[in-house]
């Protein structure tokens, strides 16, 4: 019964306690949220890149093709810029995020828009909506908007996430003790 279901369930409490230690974190220091955000994603644009470049030379000659050499160095140049410009990483990742933010801002009005004549409570549907769409169009004017809101966006998923490791150790302590109580009834 030496099996690892069975042990370690304070290694999950830790790990969800220092989650939201983390979510804190996260919550405190939107800019460094958002430039490590960009730091990352350029970093794994320049390496796909790379590893392109590098795929492209190791494949035989028949099967090359100039468009992927051409797409993969282009995707090394991306990378390298994102990461030699930061600031303008960062906006480019708050319009990207605050574009999306504002797409789902407009589906909800819409779809409270459509739904209008089955639903007596539309119209929240719809405030929301437009709420949701401020806060994109905000998010894609000002960085620091759009850094808070990736910032906690990112944080409330640390956040729920060490919420349910807790919550998840504390299962599994009491699944092993009623297993360790039933095997050693038996």
């Amino acid at each position: 019964m030496n099996t690892s279901l069975f042990r370690n369930w304070w290694v999950i409490l830790i790990q969800g306690i220092l989650m939201i230690a983390l979510s804190i974190l996260i919550f405190d220091n939107p800019g460094a949220v958002l430039a490590t955000l960009a730091l990352w994603f350029g970093v794994l644009i320049l390496v796909s890149g790379l590893y392109g470049v590098i795929a492209y030379f190791a494949t035989s000659k028949q099967d090359r093709e100039g468009v992927m050499l051409l797409y993969s160095i282009i995707m090394l140049l991306i990378g390298f810029l994102m990461i030699s410009n930061m600031l303008v990483s960062m906006i480019a990742i708050t319009i990207a995020f605050g574009s999306m933010v504002s797409i789902v801002g407009l589906i909800l009005i819409s779809g409270s828009w459509s739904g209008r004549k089955d639903w007596p409570m539309w119209w929240l549907i719809a405030l929301l909506g437009v709420a949701t769409l401020v806060v994109g169009i905000y998010s894609m004017i000002d960085v620091f908007a759009g850094a808070a809101g990736i910032s906690t966006f990112i944080g409330l998923s640390v956040l729920f996430a060490g919420f349910g490791l807790i919550f998840f150790a504390f299962l599994k302590r009491k699944v092993v003790k009623t297993v360790k109580n039933a095997v050693s009834g038996a």
